[in-house]
């Protein structure tokens, strides 16, 4: 009896080497594959791009170093979202500018993100809602300027100053604010008259330029002929104010007349007529 309980105390005390076994299998079977479950965490990060994490659908951290990364992957989800510049060709489209004209308009927007993580929570397509926000604000700005402008001091569509670049990328930028972008440059692309005003508006610019041209060749002859009268005055050739009045007139004819002008001389002839 006493032989049994000492042979049954040592089986006891000795492991058992199935048992040990069986557990380094378990061990091997959760273990490798936890293993490469969490070696699944590191990606690489693109320069110029940035990664919004979520967990679990609520926002961890953005990463914009470019490299490797880790984040453990469960419930992990990722969000690449590119730093690099952005260039958006907008359609041509028909406004009204300031002076109730209808043209045709387009234009090039560049942006960039800034703030990845309010353009991923905020918007499904930022880049669709960059487009319809920089579209209206196209048509919003050329609104308020004139195609053209007689004033050189005065901004127009057709020159596109500083400020009404400006203007529109301020407006844009106010409107983009919460996507966390930063409008770089906006400017218009191709401007026209609307073909159903175009020939009318070819017609009024022809207008305008001949007469500024004839005002300039009047100025012009203006101080050609007074010089030249001035001039005949100082070296004495000519006295008679008749004579001088009739130069000055003949000078204005040749000097802005749009036609080729014929010069003549005057000759008198003194002739006797006898009559038998």
């Amino acid at each position: 009896m006493h032989l049994l309980l000492a042979a049954a105390a040592r089986q006891k005390s000795d492991p058992d080497p199935d048992m040990a076994v069986v557990v380094v299998i378990i061990a091997l079977v959760l273990g490798i594959p936890f293993f490469l479950y969490t070696l699944g965490g590191f990606f690489i990060v693109q320069p110029r791009t940035q990664v919004v994490v979520l967990r679990f659908g609520k926002l961890v951290r953005t990463i914009t170093q470019d490299g490797i990364a880790y984040v453990f992957p469960f419930g992990r989800k990722l969000h690449r979202v590119t730093s690099s510049v952005i260039s958006l060709d907008l359609p041509k489209m028909t406004v009204v500018e300031a002076s109730g004209s209808p043209i045709e308009v387009s234009a090039i927007c560049s942006y960039r993100m800034r703030e990845a993580h309010r353009a991923v929570l905020g918007f499904t397509d930022f880049n669709n809602h960059v487009m319809m926000l920089a579209t209206a604000c196209l048509k919003h700005v050329c609104s308020q300027y004139p195609y053209e402008s007689p004033d050189p001091h005065k901004p127009c569509l057709r020159k596109e100053t500083d400020q009404i670049s400006q203007h529109l990328v301020n407006e844009l930028q106010e409107l983009i604010n919460p996507a966390g972008i930063e409008v770089l440059q906006m400017r218009i692309n191709d401007l026209t008259y609307a073909p159903e005003i175009a020939q009318s508006m070819l017609m009024r610019q022809q207008a305008v330029a001949m007469v500024a041209a004839r005002r300039t060749i009047v100025e012009g002859a203006v101080q050609i002929v007074t010089a030249s009268i001035g001039q005949m005055y100082n070296t004495g050739l000519n006295d008679d104010p008749a004579m001088a009045e009739q130069l000055a007139s003949n000078l204005m004819l040749v000097l802005c007349s749009g036609e080729r002008v014929q010069t003549f001389m005057p000759i008198h002839i003194e002739a006797e007529v006898q009559r038998g």
